[in-house]
């Protein structure tokens, strides 16, 4: 009899154990199933009244219509448009290309939930080695020279244009049609000296992010370079962010393709990408690549995020290189 107890008592600690352990594994590997969950909160910033989202909303207005120069329509996007053999851009080409756009299903199916728990579960050892080949040597010069397919005819934007390093060698390689989102003032009035000779050049005021908001940031890093709206930090700069969907359909995408998005905004990239995940206007882009600021003190869940992001991304795109946590680019599924 008490040989039996002991067994039944074997039995009921292994279960508990084997319980446990279940627990342990679903509650570390539980993943939101849709792009909703999870979002950043505002981070901390000087709280805006009513009258200044007012000022906010006018000052993000401002800034789209400064680079126009008296024009009624962006002249990068007129020009590219010529290229391609298309009639001039009219203003019902925002409202078109915003009628175009549809949101999408981003609950994760359930092969995508186990490709996001096994991106989670080795996140730790692909960022440990894909650092160190990204930034040995000249690889990580691969984010400017790995785009052969542009040309003086191609739509490159990048968001977080900085002091111009990467438009300058984008610009001298393959001279596109190139738009440019900066947020910082005295970054823009870099760009703007450096550019302003080069009419296939706009230059916009603004950040690209989930939502039209104004905050306030701290500058950071060599000349400002890692200034960013997830440092964790209450800030004194203003800077003034577009919805990403929003950006893309007033230059009129989603009527047209853009040949290269590029992301290098200090962790904007998780909002905007998330943001144009949520709807078909991210089949519109041939080519996304972006910088995975993933170590940010304010960003929630940059692992989950990232991981989530991939899973959805790889519905339309692929890969063409990709150094995990660090920097990647993605082609449309259909172009070889």
């Amino acid at each position: 009899m008490f040989g039996m107890n002991k067994k039944v008592v074997r039995y009921l600690v292994f279960g508990v154990l084997i319980c446990l352990v279940l627990f342990l594994i679903l509650h570390k590997w539980s993943i939101p199933t849709s792009l909703n969950e999870h979002r950043n909160e505002p981070p901390e910033t000087l709280e805006l009244s009513t009258e200044d989202k007012v000022e906010s909303q006018s000052q993000i207005n401002e800034r789209l219509i400064r680079p126009l120069k008296g024009a009624s329509f962006s002249p990068v996007i007129t020009q590219f448009l010529k290229g391609q053999g298309k009639a001039p851009p009219e203003p019902r080409i925002q409202m078109l290309a915003a009628s175009l756009v549809n949101k999408r299903d981003t609950l994760l199916t359930f092969k995508e939930q186990e490709m996001v728990r096994d991106c989670v579960r080795t996140a730790s050892v692909d960022r440990s080695r894909s650092t160190p080949k990204f930034f040995g040597g000249k690889t990580q010069e691969i984010r400017r020279t790995h785009h052969t397919y542009l040309n003086e005819n191609s739509l490159l934007m990048e968001i977080g244009g900085n002091w111009g390093w990467d438009a300058g060698n984008f610009s001298k390689l393959y001279n596109p049609r190139y738009i440019i989102l900066e947020p910082l003032q005295e970054y823009v009035n870099i760009l703007e000296k450096k550019f302003e000779n080069k009419t296939n050049v706009n230059i916009y005021n603004l950040g690209l992010g989930a939502r039209n908001e104004t905050i306030m940031v701290n500058m950071e890093g060599n000349n400002a370079c890692a200034t960013s709206k997830f440092s964790g930090k209450r800030g004194n700069v203003p800077i003034h962010i577009i919805e990403a969907k929003s950006f893309m359909t007033g230059l009129g995408v989603g009527t047209f393709d853009v040949d290269l998005l590029t992301m290098n905004c200090e962790g904007c990239e998780f909002e905007a990408l998330e943001n144009l995940l949520s709807f078909n206007i991210i089949e519109k882009f041939k080519n996304i690549q972006w910088g995975t600021h993933s170590l940010l003190k304010g960003m929630k869940d940059p692992i989950g995020r990232y991981c989530r992001i991939t899973a959805l991304l790889s519905r339309t795109h692929r890969p063409t290189y990709q150094y995990k946590f660090n920097w990647e680019s993605w082609r449309r599924k259909d172009i070889v």
